[in-house]
C-alpha cells in the first residue's frame, strides 16, 4: 500500500471510513494524540458524529460514534457541523442540530472531560441559541440556512462564535455571537455579507464552514462561498477585508500544532468547488495538505513539507 506522503498532490489522502463519507469535521489534539469529529453524510441527514485518532495525522483509528439524535430532544433529526474546543479543563463541542427533518437549525453544546464521553447541555440545563431575528431570516420551523457551522475562538477573557445565517433581505452573512461560559451566547449580528448565489454547478448560494484563525497579529476568516474556499483579513476578529480564493476545496479544517499548520478537504472531488456535485464514492476521505504564510497571505503546500 502506497505510503500518504508518496502520493503526487498536495493534499493526501489519509482516511477512508466504511460506509459513509468524511464531511464537515473539526481536528484538534488532545492529551491522547489528534482526534477528529465529523458528519458521515451530507448536510441534514447526519444523526451521529463520527469519532477517529491519530498519533501522526498519517494513519487513522475509528471508533464508535460519540454523539447521536435522541428523541424529544431539540437535536433529534440532526447532529450537525461544530467546534470542538478546551477551556478550563473541559472539551467542548459546539454544533448545530434540528428536531425535525430538514427542519430549522439551532446551536447547543456537549462537554467532556477526556474526549471521549460527552454529555449534552443544550435542552437539559440550557437553552439552544437562535439568532437575533431583528436582522436574522430565522424562524421557528422550515429554514436551514440561518443558524448552522459554528466555529468559535478565544478572545480576551470571552469566546466568539461564528456561523453563517440569512437577513431578511435574503443575503448570507457570516454573524458572531459573545459568550463568556460557552453555553450563553449574545447575538452581535453579521460581520460578513454577500449576495445569496443559486447555480446547480457552482454553489454554495451562501456561506458554509466559517473558520477563524490567528496569525502573525492577524485574523484570517475562512469560510465555502461559491466560488470555492475563500478567506477574509482583519486586523481584529470583527472588522475583514476583501475576500481571496484560496481554492476549490470542501469544509476546509485549518489548524496547526505549534508553527506546524494544516488544511484539510473533504467529501467532494478534489479541484470541483461546487457543493451540488455528487460526491465521488473513489474520494470519500479525508485529505490533508500542508498550509505556510507568507508575507501575511496562506499558501497550500504538500503535506510533506510541513511535517519533514
Amino acid at each position: 500500500m502506497t505510503h500518504p506522503l508518496d502520493q503526487p498532490a498536495a493534499f493526501k489522502l489519509v482516511y477512508t471510513p466504511v460506509g459513509h463519507f468524511v464531511n464537515g469535521h473539526n481536528i484538534v489534539r488532545g492529551p491522547d494524540g489528534w482526534h477528529m469529529f465529523y458528519g458521515g453524510l451530507g448536510g441534514a441527514d447526519n444523526v451521529v458524529r463520527h469519532h477517529v485518532t491519530s498519533d501522526d495525522l498519517l494513519s487513522w483509528k475509528a471508533h464508535e460514534p460519540f454523539l447521536r439524535g435522541e428523541p424529544g430532544t431539540w437535536d433529534e433529526c440532526e447532529i450537525g457541523d461544530g467546534c470542538v474546543l478546551e477551556h478550563g479543563g473541559r472539551w467542548y463541542f459546539v454544533y448545530h442540530g434540528c428536531c425535525e427533518n430538514h427542519g430549522s437549525r439551532c446551536i447547543g453544546v456537549a462537554v467532556s472531560d477526556d474526549m471521549w464521553t460527552w454529555t449534552k447541555l443544550t435542552g437539559r440545563e440550557v437553552p439552544p441559541f437562535r439568532p437575533d431575528t431583528s436582522w436574522s431570516s430565522w424562524k421557528p420551523t422550515g429554514e436551514r440556512q440561518c443558524c448552522k457551522d459554528p466555529w468559535i475562538i478565544r478572545h480576551g477573557d470571552e469566546h466568539l462564535m461564528y456561523y453563517p445565517s440569512r437577513t431578511h433581505a435574503g443575503d448570507s452573512v457570516i454573524a458572531v455571537a459573545r459568550s463568556s461560559d460557552l453555553l450563553h451566547w449574545q447575538d452581535e449580528g453579521p460581520i460578513v455579507t454577500v449576495p445569496w448565489r443559486a447555480n446547480d454547478t457552482i454553489g454554495p448560494g451562501g456561506f458554509e464552514v466559517p473558520r477563524v484563525v490567528a496569525h502573525g497579529g492577524r485574523y484570517y476568516l475562512f469560510a465555502l462561498y461559491f466560488w470555492g474556499l475563500q478567506y477574509w483579513i482583519g486586523d481584529d476578529p470583527f472588522h475583514f477585508g476583501e475576500p481571496r480564493v484560496l481554492g476549490p476545496w470542501h469544509a476546509s479544517n485549518i489548524f496547526n500544532d505549534a508553527d506546524r499548520w494544516f488544511i484539510t478537504h473533504a467529501f467532494r472531488t478534489l479541484g470541483k468547488n461546487g457543493i451540488r456535485i455528487k460526491p465521488n464514492e473513489k474520494l470519500r476521505g479525508l485529505h490533508i495538505a500542508g498550509l505556510i504564510w507568507e508575507e501575511g497571505y496562506p499558501f497550500v503546500t504538500d503535506l510533506g513539507d510541513v511535517l519533514a
